[in-house]
């Protein structure tokens, strides 16, 4: 455990040289050709790390009448350079930069995993009145992301002892499965049978991201805290969160809930942290939290 939290550390240490989004040639905010100035309804998607904005892909065909999507994307991922790391606030001020130009009547933010700190230190920066947030297996804040580099690096090495061949891509395809049910699924037959299938799915597509990209996108989330949660009273925050979620614990995730006084909180019974694959009505439950016909 002491090995873990001093690898940790210096890694940490390293990242701290990698710029903050807004000094980069190129915008990490890209938007659907439809943000013009006044636009009624502007909808927010902000992945999580290591994760394309391709995981919101029913939210891009939402068929919205005045409305535009916009997207954050990390470094190193949907055709950016990583040579600049993913800063709570800053990439926060940087979108809500952004939304303020666009002057919309009403901001709807999607935030999956580290995409949720996001969208909430978004959210405080608007001068729209009228927001709501979509927390998607959100991390909340300080040590949750700490416990959860923790728990996750002893979950790859039981994931290594469980792989039924050697190498490192069994050994993610088994981290996989538990990404995607949890931990305890293992024993329960249709549902290990069907993380077996999608794990398979998968080969040849579960690599060994990089450190310097891992860092860029974790690293500032190890130590945000959420300040003066009142300042977000006026936002409609709702948690859609797997039941079964190794990475951030459903009961963590709860009482971070109850801290923000968030407007619903949907927990999906057997489900884990990957709930864009495993939950066919994620985004429809979304759609209807915010409203949006």
């Amino acid at each position: 455990m002491r090995f873990l939290i001093l690898t940790l550390l210096v890694a940490l240490m390293g990242c701290s040289n990698l710029p903050p989004p807004q000094r980069t040639d190129a915008n990490p905010v890209v938007h659907d050709g439809n943000a013009e100035k006044g636009i009624e309804k502007a909808i927010v998607v902000i992945p999580g790390a290591l994760a394309s904005v391709q995981l919101f892909a029913p939210v891009l065909e939402w068929d919205i009448p005045d409305s535009t999507v916009i997207a954050y994307r990390f470094p190193g991922v949907d055709g950016l350079e990583l040579n600049h790391r993913v800063d709570i606030i800053d990439s926060a001020a940087l979108i809500a930069r952004h939304l303020n130009a666009l002057e919309a009547e009403e901001v709807y933010l999607i935030g999956y995993s580290t995409g949720g700190p996001i969208a909430l230190e978004t959210a405080r920066r608007l001068r729209t009145e009228n927001v709501q947030i979509a927390m998607i297996s959100s991390a909340s804040d300080s040590p949750a992301a700490a416990l959860a580099s923790l728990k996750g690096a002893l979950d790859v090495i039981k994931a290594m002892f469980r792989a039924k061949r050697p190498g490192l891509e069994e050994t993610w395809a088994e981290n996989y499965r538990t990404l995607l049910y949890g931990r305890d699924h293992f024993t329960k037959e249709e549902q290990a049978e069907q993380s077996r299938r999608l794990a398979a799915m998968q080969r040849g597509q579960l690599t060994t991201p990089p450190n310097k990209m891992t860092m860029a996108h974790t690293a500032d989330l190890m130590t945000w805290y959420l300040e003066d949660p009142e300042d977000l009273a006026d936002v409609r925050i709702g948690f859609f969160h797997g039941a079964e979620d190794s990475v951030f614990s459903n009961d963590m995730t709860r009482r971070y809930a109850r801290r923000l006084h968030a407007d619903g909180f949907k927990s999906y019974e057997g489900q884990g942290h990957l709930l864009f694959v495993t939950e066919p009505e994620l985004f429809d439950d979304v759609r209807a939290f915010f409203g949006l016909s």
